[in-house]
């Protein structure tokens, strides 16, 4: 309520009391008028940080573009080596199952090479 009431400062023991008080002008101020043109220049100024930073923007993207198309490039080149690596192997382990297989056939001939001998052996 104190807040609501308005208290005229003591002026009686001022000697310039006129100056500190500030005059309300009924025209707007110059200083006004160039908030104006400071205010299209701030404007001007934001555009042309948003162009820049547009600028920056554009520039990064087109750097992790390339980052991302490089890194894609040498994953393609590895799948294809791991592929290759992949075939490799898959002939191995056929080379290795025609051997196996040979080698069960020989063990199996020798058995009745070996039942034969001993058959022969024994009578």
């Amino acid at each position: 309520m104190m807040a609501n009431h308005l208290v005229k400062p003591d002026n009686r023991n001022c000697k310039r009391p006129r100056e500190l008080e500030s005059p309300v002008p009924d025209s707007p101020q110059p200083s006004s008028l160039g908030k104006s043109d400071s205010s299209f220049s701030e404007s001007s100024g934001l555009f042309y940080k948003d162009e820049a930073l547009e600028k920056d923007l554009n520039d990064v993207s087109k750097e992790i573009n390339l980052m991302l198309s490089t890194y894609a490039k040498l994953l393609s080149e590895r799948a294809a080596v791991d592929a290759s690596y992949i075939d490799e192997i898959d002939e191995l382990f056929k080379e290795a199952n025609t051997i196996e297989n040979f080698l069960i056939q020989k063990r199996e001939f020798l058995r009745q090479r070996f039942t034969v001998i001993a058959n022969t052996l024994h009578r």
